[in-house]
């Protein structure tokens, strides 16, 4: 016996189940805030080093390696145009993208939404490629694939990263064709009505 009179077992405090609950849900409602917020932030910063890499390229003229892959456009040289292109998913939502069965990119998961979105052919065309997106429309289709809203610069910095990643895999960056006022679109040949699936 202790001098108190017990026999000396310990009790276990209360413990208000429903309020721990509470507390851990609203622990991880702020990770999630903190964690979104730390996501805009990079983008700005990914937009604001692209930004400064477009003008010192501007202003220095392109690296020797990217004349060759680049070459100068042509008098009359068509625009660059392709007839077939397919989407296979890989691990970590990432795709493999294939042109005209032969050429191939590998793209992360929000260029692979982007490349999709672009080579879709939703809407009316004026000509034999597939219709056009406006930067809405494309903002509202990549928020609803991704869940998170995609401002006019974000937009603008993908669309850049996308021609990289096609002038780094040896394609012509013009496949990605852009207009103030329509917006956007994949140089592709329309095709029999299908969605373009992608992992």
């Amino acid at each position: 016996m202790v001098p108190d009179g017990s026999d000396g077992g310990s009790e276990k405090p209360d413990v208000n189940v429903t309020r721990s609950i509470k507390d851990a849900i609203k622990d991880v409602e702020q990770l999630a805030e903190r964690r979104r917020k730390d996501v805009e932030k990079l983008e700005k910063v990914r937009w604001d080093l692209y930004q400064l890499e477009k003008a010192v390229l501007e202003r220095e003229g392109p690296a020797p390696q990217r004349r060759r892959r680049r070459p100068a456009a042509l008098p009359g040289r068509p625009a660059p145009t392709a007839e077939d292109l397919q989407m296979k998913a890989v691990e970590n939502g990432r795709a493999v993208v294939t042109f005209d069965n032969a050429g191939q990119m590998t793209l992360p998961r929000t260029l692979k939404h982007l490349a999709a979105i672009l080579a879709s052919d939703e809407g009316e065309s004026p000509d034999d490629l597939v219709a056009w997106k406006s930067y809405d429309r494309l903002g509202e289709l990549l928020e609803k694939s991704l869940d998170r809203k995609f401002a006019r610069h974000s937009l603008s910095q993908l669309l850049w990263r996308l021609r990289e990643a096609l002038t780094a895999a040896g394609f012509d960056r013009d496949l990605i064709e852009g207009d103030p006022a329509r917006g956007a679109r994949l140089r592709l040949k329309r095709r029999r009505p299908a969605a373009l699936r992608v992992g």
